[in-house]
């Protein structure tokens, strides 16, 4: 998970799309596969001098920012985000280069990336180091379940409402969705992070004469029945000898639980948010129960999901086992560099019954941040959003996916969902991913029915997300 964290960011950062590498992790990585690539910031354009009315005072210049010389630090936890080092530049390298050199000057800086390695810790050492005066980084790349409810809370970062216009449409709904916090905005990225979707094998759809989700989902008849009734007819036996061959579900990247979060929200379900967005333990609601029913039943009645569920289902995927595997967009390449005589395709999740829809949601949304105690924080976000790419990034992103994607389909898809994507917010619990877990491997295998499964779960829940609460006053 560390990992796909990772990328995520490193292409938040730098801002490329699908960096498609094999396993680069799943959390990061996987969040990561953003591309976008920088225009140089626009100056406002000048008019003629015009001598201002006697009744009317001169508009006011901008303020001129010099900072000495002094150095803005930027901290990620990965390698190579500084694209002044990179051996091999791509075009988004180059024109973030431009950017960063024009700040340098305008501002009498330097910019410098600053690594933390230790994901697990790093945190800590933001936080240690903000404590002591002297923040490791200016600008810190963050877990948004890092940052809200606790270091938004405490103080030790800082919101950036009054530094940016986030009228501007340069500024994504991502952003201003997943990076705000009780109504102030803190977070600043370029691009989603990568989605998290439905691979299917459309060799196999049209072998089994199955109608073809991608046409399903543009209908807007990509729904939970559809999904179902697709799943138990892509469920055989082809050799005749009493044993499932080829199941309509090989599983999902993360096994079953990002798999079983996606059904959850995709029908306005929630682990940790009242109908109001209040943080309140929620998987005890009609909607999320009703998922979880779902995921149940099409384990233990339908078994159109493999079973015992594989540790790698990407693997089973390839090897032609399952019709579908739920996945990150980032898995893209690993898939298409060993499914070379089959082609595939891509798809949000189903919609659910309570969904008008169709989202791709997250836990995974690595965003850059002011450090509170930064001795620059004023100027911090400005120099974050002037060495960013915004619109020309976005650009030459989808110019990446149009080389990338195997087909129009599956490249449509992939456009939708970088503008349809939520976040997932119950990580920033203590012990909330482990919790979540227990009840999918209590309906999964079929002991007892969710109700029974959440409630078990419940009062942990409701005393860690109490603690969470206190804790971050």
């Amino acid at each position: 998970m560390k990992k796909m964290k990772g990328l995520s960011m490193l292409l938040a950062v730098l801002l490329f799309v699908f960096v498609i590498a094999g396993c680069s992790g799943g959390g990061n990585s996987a969040s990561g596969s953003n591309e976008s690539n920088k225009a140089a910031q626009q100056e406002p354009a000048q008019e003629t001098a015009k001598e201002p009315d006697k009744d009317q005072p001169a508009a006011a210049e901008e303020q001129k920012i010099d900072l000495g010389g002094d150095t803005i630090k930027i901290g990620v936890w990965y390698d190579d985000a500084d694209p002044r080092l990179l051996k091999e530049k791509s075009p988004a390298d180059e024109e973030q280069i431009k950017l960063i050199e024009e700040v340098e000057k305008k501002y009498n800086t330097k910019i410098e990336f600053v690594k933390f390695g230790d994901y697990n810790k790093y945190v800590e050492n933001f936080t240690t180091t903000s404590l002591s005066g002297e923040p490791f980084a200016d600008i810190v790349l963050l877990e948004l379940f890092w940052a809200f409810p606790t270091l938004a809370n405490k103080d030790f970062i800082q919101p950036i409402d009054d530094k940016l216009d986030l009228n501007d449409p340069k500024y994504i709904d991502w952003m201003k969705k997943g990076g705000s916090y009780k109504g102030k905005q803190y977070g600043m990225t370029d691009s989603s992070p990568s989605p998290y979707g439905l691979f299917y094998n459309k060799t196999l759809v049209k072998k089994l004469g199955l109608e073809d989700p991608y046409e399903l989902q543009q209908k807007g008849e990509w729904t939970w029945e559809k999904f179902r009734d697709f799943a138990k007819k892509a469920t055989k036996d082809t050799n005749g000898d009493g044993k499932t061959d080829i199941f309509g579900i090989a599983g999902a990247y993360g096994k079953t639980n990002y798999f079983t979060e996606q059904m959850v929200y995709s029908n306005k379900g929630s682990v940790d948010k009242d109908a109001e967005g209040n943080i309140k333990f929620s998987l005890n609601s009609e909607n999320a129960i009703e998922a979880l029913q779902f995921v149940a039943d099409l384990y233990n009645k339908d078994k159109s999901i493999m079973q015992p569920v594989p540790e790698d289902a990407s693997k089973e995927f390839v090897a032609g086992k399952g019709v579908m595997y739920g996945g990150f967009s980032w898995e893209l390449g690993g898939l298409l560099d060993n499914m070379k005589n089959q082609e595939l395709g891509y798809v949000f999740f189903p919609k659910g019954p309570k969904s008008d829809k169709y989202v791709s949601y997250t836990p995974f949304g690595n965003m850059f941040m002011v450090a509170k105690y930064s001795k620059h924080a004023d100027v911090a976000a400005k120099i974050m959003d002037e060495i960013s790419l915004h619109d020309a990034g976005r650009k030459l992103a989808q110019q990446s996916w149009e080389s990338s994607y195997p087909n129009k389909e599956s490249l449509d898809t992939r456009k939708q969902m970088a503008d349809s994507i939520d976040y997932i917010s119950y990580y920033a619990i203590p012990d909330g991913g482990t919790l979540f877990e227990s009840v999918v491997k209590d309906i999964t295998a079929g002991k007892i029915s969710p109700s029974t499964a959440v409630d078990k779960v419940k009062p942990q829940f409701e005393a860690n997300i109490n603690k969470l609460l206190q804790d971050s006053k």
